[in-house]
């Protein structure tokens, strides 16, 4: 698999998740949509509940085999960021947590496979709460 193949996979798995409106979902390199930009054009988070960030990490790609011609393995982390404002609780943060997992977790696409998913807390920055559901992958 390519890079942009891993890439248009794990999007859509995304576009395809229901746990959280897609308007509450930010993707690599997008364009914020008007409402959560200021006048400058800097991004604004939404005014009140839960967002969330996208982000594929690759790892060191590895030859797996070789056989007409070299197989390589392309493995990776999946890292939604999960934010909610400061003082407001961690239920919704753990439900959004555990939707993800149910989404993700164990599940493949041809040649890309999800295999765990873990909540790491991130701890809070400029008046949000943090956290990251981490979900490992292997392409090729």
């Amino acid at each position: 698999m390519t890079y942009e193949q891993i890439r248009r996979a794990i999007t859509a798995r995304m576009v395809a998740f229901t746990g959280i409106e897609q308007e509450r979902i930010f993707y690599p390199n997008a364009q914020y949509p008007a409402q959560n930009q200021d006048s400058s054009g800097v991004f604004k988070p939404p005014a009140d509940g839960l967002w969330c960030r996208l982000n594929i990490q690759h790892a060191t790609a590895f030859m797996a085999g070789m056989a007409d011609q070299p197989y390589t393995r392309k493995p990776g982390i999946i890292v939604v960021q999960c934010f909610a404002r400061l003082r407001t609780g961690m239920r919704g943060l753990n439900e959004l947590a555990d939707a993800l997992e149910a989404h993700f977790a164990y599940w493949t696409d041809g040649d890309l496979e999800c295999i765990e998913a873990s909540q790491v807390g991130a701890g809070e920055y400029e008046g949000f709460y943090q956290i990251n559901v981490n979900i490992r992958f292997r392409a090729g």
